[in-house]
C-alpha cells in the first residue's frame, strides 16, 4: 500500500502505480507468489479427489486448461452401467436353458450386460451351468468351456470370431433394434441371442452442457456397441450422429484418442 501511495504521489495513475507496486512486491518478496502456486494446485488436487476426480499430479491439472476435446467411452460413463435384459431369444426355444448356460458364463465377467444376465437368470429361478476355463475378449464378449465345447456369448465380432453366423430369421428384428445385443453360442453355432437395455445418466447431459457451455466444443462418443444403440444414447446426450462413433475395438479408440490429440489437447 505504501509502494502504490508512493507511485501514485509521484504522478503515476492508479493502474500504472498499481502494477510497479506488484511489480516492487513480487521483487522484494517473492516467497509469498511463488508458494502461492502448488497451495493452489494442492488445493485443487484435494477439491478434485473429494468429487471423485482423480489427477496424475499438478502438471496434469495445469495442462487441462488447455484441452479442447473430451472423448467418452459409453457403458458405464455416459451411461449408468445397470443394464436390464429386455428380451431373450433361444434358437431351439428352450430359453431356460439358454439362459442357464449365459448366465453360468457371464457369471464370470465384471462388465454391466453380464450382471444383466445373470441378474434375469436368477430372477427366474435359474441356476447358472457351471463353466472353466473362462477367457475375456475386450470389446468382444466371453468365452468358456462347459464340458460340452467352447461356449461363448459376445457382439457381432467374437461370433464373427468364432465362425458363427448370426444371419437368422429368428435374431433379425433384434439386431434391428436400438438395444444392445448379446448373442451366445457353442462352437459354431449360434444358441440364440438376448437384448439388454442401459440408461443415461441423470448427470451425463449437464455435464455435457457445462462442458459446451466452457467453450469446447469438440466432444466425442465411443463404444463397441452397434451404432443404433450408440445413436440412441447420443441423442439423449444431445450428441450429434458425427460425434459419435460405434463399433469400436479397443485398438480403434485408441488411434481415435491419437488422431485427436495430433490437432489439440484430448
Amino acid at each position: 500500500v505504501f509502494a502504490f501511495a508512493v507511485f501514485y504521489w509521484l504522478g503515476r495513475d492508479w493502474e500504472n502505480a498499481l502494477y510497479r507496486s506488484a511489480t516492487l512486491l513480487v521483487a522484494a518478496s517473492p516467497c509469498a507468489i511463488v508458494i502461492s502456486v502448488p497451495a493452489a494446485i494442492l488445493s485443487a488436487l484435494s477439491a478434485a479427489a473429494r468429487a471423485g476426480v482423480l489427477f496424475k499430479g499438478g502438471a496434469a491439472l495445469e495442462i487441462l486448461a488447455a484441452v479442447d476435446t473430451f472423448a467418452f467411452d459409453k457403458t458405464g460413463t455416459l451411461t449408468t452401467g445397470k443394464a436390464s435384459v429386455t428380451k431373450v431369444v433361444a434358437l431351439d426355444g428352450d430359453e431356460s436353458r439358454f439362459l442357464s448356460l449365459l448366465a453360468g458364463l457371464e457369471a464370470q465377467s465384471e462388465h454391466p450386460s453380464a450382471a444383466a444376465i445373470w441378474q434375469e437368470a436368477a430372477g427366474r429361478g435359474l441356476a447358472p451351468i457351471p463353466v472353466r476355463e473362462v477367457t475375456n475378449r475386450p470389446s468382444a464378449g466371453i468365452v468358456g468351456n462347459n464340458g460340452d465345447g467352447q461356449l461363448w456369448a459376445g457382439n457381432p465380432h467374437l461370433a464373427a470370431q468364432m465362425g458363427a453366423s448370426i444371419d437368422q430369421p429368428a435374431l433379425r428384428a433384434m439386431a434391428a433394434d436400438t438395444q444392445t445385443v448379446i448373442y451366445g453360442g457353442q462352437g459354431n453355432r449360434v444358441l440364440g441371442a438376448v437384448t439388454v437395455a442401459d440408461k443415461t445418466r441423470a448427470t451425463s447431459r449437464p455435464a455435457l452442457a457445462a462442458l459446451r457451455k466452457g467453450g469446447i466444443d469438440k466432444i466425442v462418443m465411443m463404444t463397441g456397441d452397434r451404432r443404433p444403440v450408440a445413436l440412441r444414447i447420443g441423442e439423449e446426450l444431445g450428441l450429434t450422429p458425427h460425434q459419435i462413433h460405434a463399433d469400436m475395438l479397443p485398438e480403434d479408440k485408441v488411434r481415435m484418442v491419437g488422431d485427436l490429440a495430433a490437432r489439440g489437447k484430448v
